[in-house]
């Protein structure tokens, strides 16, 4: 049982990757019906990176109601900043602990628009 409760512990530790740290690199990104620009992001391995996400669109408000966009870095990073409206924007900063690439997406609208991109952390 401890061995779980430790291991759990760890996990949670280790996988929290939003940070109130000072940022060392600043992306901004648009996101629209398009999709995400830029969509190919590159940035180093330990970087704290303040995401700076502004939709320029409404997203599938239409259909959906008001919700907007949203910005998701997929697991193991599991960020999300949910309900970008047109016209405004949103920051997350993320220290970029894990090297890879990972897709970052609008969950509300990927399966209807090319809202996806990666993130490369070398």
């Amino acid at each position: 049982m401890r061995v779980f409760l430790l291991l759990l512990v760890s996990l949670s530790v280790f996988s929290c990757t939003k940070t109130e740290e000072k940022p060392d690199t600043i992306i901004s990104i648009e996101v629209s019906k398009d999709g995400y620009k830029p969509s190919d992001i590159t940035v180093s391995r330990g970087q704290v990176v303040l995401f700076k996400v502004t939709a320029l669109d409404e997203g599938i408000s239409a259909a959906f109601g008001n919700v907007g966009h949203c910005f998701y870095i997929l697991p193991p990073y599991d960020v999300m900043v949910k309900n970008i409206k047109k016209g405004q924007t949103k920051e997350v900063k993320v220290k970029m602990v894990y090297p890879g690439d990972f897709v970052f997406t609008c969950p509300y609208c990927s399966g209807i628009f090319p809202t996806n991109g990666v993130i490369h952390v070398r």
